[in-house]
């Protein structure tokens, strides 16, 4: 999981496998808080986007997040990227996603041109990165100067021993659902173990800073187990 190729190719055998059954889950993982922190971070982009601006949503999956930019925007242009084929087929299956242009994609290798978005999305997308920095970098590159990225995330606690102890919870509910859903308990191993090596809310944003972006800032939903943050490109 620490080598960018190896975490690629995990990424796509894990996908395959959980396409069919993947909205379900992440309402069961997150106790039916999914689709309500999806909401919120769309809702808080900012209002100076404009009216039809053109937007990509990063390791779109299922196209939750795709659907919500198409609703906000309906003059805008919407892209979802991910490295999964059987999420895209079901992303494109779903109602209202004939608007969204689905592609097919590397998180570390933006198809995309410099300075192509207004608005930069990913839902649980960071963590699934195969090298974080060179994501974050292809952002930045992808983004407009004045456009916004904005980000959806479980946050992982800096103190140390509560940062261990939430990814153990979270091992475990995924594991009764691995095993529940899949006869395997380990099939959505890979949330807790991405969470492990994701750096905590203050690491990431100082990253964010590191890396050109600016007006940076984070808010924590209820319950604080999952992070809304956004960014900024000069």
């Amino acid at each position: 999981m620490r080598r960018p190729a190896s975490k690629r190719d995990y990424n796509r055998r894990v996908f395959r496998a959980v396409a069919p059954r993947y909205g379900v889950v992440t309402r069961l993982l997150s106790f039916g808080m999914d689709a309500w922190w999806k909401r919120a971070l769309v809702t808080r982009l900012p209002r100076d986007a404009g009216d039809a601006p053109r937007a990509l949503d990063l390791a779109c999956g299922t196209g939750d997040l795709s659907l919500l930019l198409a609703r906000r925007f309906p003059a805008g242009q919407v892209e979802g990227l991910d490295l999964s084929p059987a999420m895209l087929a079901r992303a494109r299956r779903r109602r209202g996603a004939g608007s969204i242009r689905f592609r097919l994609g590397d998180l570390g290798r933006l198809p995309y041109p410099a300075e192509s978005f207004r608005l930069v999305t990913g839902g649980y997308a960071l963590r699934n990165a195969p090298d974080l920095r060179q994501c974050l970098r292809e952002v930045f590159r992808v983004l407009a100067p004045g456009g916004t990225a904005a980000f959806l995330d479980f946050n992982r606690s800096p103190v140390r021993w509560l940062g261990r102890v939430q990814v153990r919870l979270l091992s475990a509910w995924g594991g009764l659902w691995g095993r529940l859903l899949h006869g395997n308990p380990e099939v959505y191993a890979y949330i807790a173990e991405t969470l492990a090596l994701f750096p905590d809310r203050a690491r990431f944003e100082a990253l964010l800073r590191e890396l050109g972006f600016r007006r940076v800032r984070s808010r924590l939903p209820p319950g604080g187990f999952v992070s809304l943050t956004f960014a900024g490109k000069p």
